[in-house]
């Protein structure tokens, strides 16, 4: 099996050197965990250090904030969409909003979506086609879980993961957590499952990663620490975050 590097310095240690190449991975986790930060810079580091181009699915926030925000950790995603190196869809669940251009007024490639999977990924199979991508970032499907009905929300997420499948890409998308709740439809379909915790330990904030699951990869089942500096996440795999101490101070907060 093929492996695809994740970009998060410290994170292929715990997972056999990278993600099997075609998996679809899950990260979870609740706000401020770091989760967007997290796909974006497997996204960054694939179009820039292991020429892999890539497409960003962006489905709740706007890519205009999205690439704002990347410059904090100085990535310059409008140069990689320039470069054809990246692209991007504005995969709006719920409304048709037209997008085209950044604050900026660099155009992108950008697309909306109605709330129709086959639709979402249709423009998705496009935009991986258009520039041969490898990978795809998807943030987050936690809007298409916002359904009256929780059999037809399952549908949903259900359908759009089995078709994510089809692409010759390895997938990375984020689904909101606000508890510790039961596993979820996304994380049984996933081939990979990595929660992103924030809790409190005294008057600090401690970050832990936690690999629930990887499918054909003996994966590291110890919780450690991991941080959001000012080139993005690293991890710590030498280090290890107490059971017990998660378990009474667990908040699990995160973006």
């Amino acid at each position: 099996m093929g492996k695809v590097k994740t970009a998060i310095q410290g994170l292929d240690e715990l997972i056999e050197g990278g993600y099997v190449e075609n998996d679809v991975i899950l990260i979870t986790g609740g706000p401020g965990a770091g989760k967007t930060t997290f796909g974006i810079q497997y996204l960054v580091g694939g179009a820039t250090a292991y020429n892999e181009p890539g497409v960003l699915v962006v489905m709740e926030e706007t890519p205009a904030r999205m690439i704002r925000d990347s410059w904090r950790f100085g990535w310059d995603i409008e140069k990689l969409v320039a470069q054809k190196k990246i692209k991007i869809i504005y995969a709006n669940p719920f409304k048709y909003t037209k997008f085209a251009k950044t604050p900026e007024g660099s155009p992108l490639s950008v697309i909306a979506s109605s709330k129709n999977i086959g639709e979402i990924f249709q423009q998705i199979q496009a935009e991986v086609n258009a520039i041969k991508a490898k990978r795809v970032f998807i943030d987050s499907i936690t809007s298409l879980k916002l359904s009256t009905e929780p059999s037809e929300a399952r549908y949903i997420v259900s359908e759009f993961i089995k078709n994510l499948e089809y692409l010759d890409c390895t997938t990375l998308m984020t689904s909101e957590i606000y508890s510790r709740e039961a596993f979820s439809v996304e994380e049984y379909l996933s081939s990979g499952v990595i929660r992103l915790h924030v809790f409190r330990v005294g008057g600090s904030r401690v970050r832990a990663i936690e690999i629930l699951k990887m499918r054909g990869v003996k994966h590291d089942e110890t919780l450690h620490p991991y941080d959001i500096q000012e080139k993005g996440i690293v991890v710590h795999p030498t280090e290890t975050v107490m059971n017990d101490e998660m378990s009474l101070f667990d908040t699990v907060g995160a973006k």
